[in-house]
């Protein structure tokens, strides 16, 4: 019995299939908001603007941290520089910039080896399309990360619904720190504030998983436009 135990433990380890942690990991930074809710082979739908392709990349960054291989698919602007500062290792980083018409044959390829596969289709995608690729990707435990609203179908979204950019003075000096305020659809009513990045470069915590601040209408603190 002994012996059955130990080979168990061991086809848990080595097999991805029957691995007994099924979650991606993730940034210390984004666990306030995510916790354990992210598990591999599942499509995350990243939407809110020009911060939605950093947080896409803080994301790659906790895969490719724990030893993982990334896919980018449909993104010619990812910058291999602030891919690298985040975290990503470009040794272990599959670019397919201009896939044209043959992204969806693309994403097919590079879910069957990578962990994690980021993808702007750029164009809708079709329901029975956006099916069939996440089953293969969840047959390979490779999560999907899709920006913006043209992928139909998710299992969780992650929106950034503000961000300040800080450091420019009276018309000069240069851009040193971002803050970006963010949430889940799991949590449609938190939000989780970063510093993408600090003044430093350093990815941190703000302000933990809260409420989103609201004034009164009318309030004593409202100011009249």
């Amino acid at each position: 019995m002994a012996d059955l135990a130990r080979l168990r433990a061991l086809v848990g380890q080595t097999d991805p299939g029957l691995a007994v942690d099924d979650r991606l990991p993730l940034p210390a930074p984004m666990q306030p908001l995510l916790g354990g809710r992210l598990r591999r082979g599942a499509v995350v739908a990243i939407d809110g603007g020009d911060g939605r392709t950093s947080l896409a990349m803080m994301m790659l960054a906790g895969v490719s941290a724990a030893g993982g291989w990334c896919g980018v698919i449909g993104l010619p602007s990812f910058g291999h520089l602030a891919a690298q500062e985040l975290g990503i290792r470009l040794e272990t980083l599959a670019l397919v910039p201009h896939p044209g018409a043959a992204w969806a044959e693309a994403v097919g390829a590079l879910v069957t080896g990578a962990d994690a596969v980021l993808v702007d289709p750029a164009v809708q995608v079709p329901g029975a399309l956006a099916r069939r690729l996440a089953a293969k990707a969840r047959q390979h435990r490779c999560t999907l990360f899709t920006l913006g609203s043209a992928w139909e179908g998710s299992d969780l979204r992650v929106s950034v619904r503000r961000q300040e950019w800080f450091g420019l003075g009276q018309g000069r000096g240069r851009l040193r720190s971002r803050r970006l305020a963010m949430a889940a659809s799991h949590r449609p009513h938190a939000e989780l504030v970063l510093w993408l990045p600090d003044e430093v470069g350093r990815v941190r915590v703000v302000q933990e998983v809260a409420a989103p601040v609201r004034l009164p209408v009318g309030g004593r603190h409202a100011q009249a436009g």
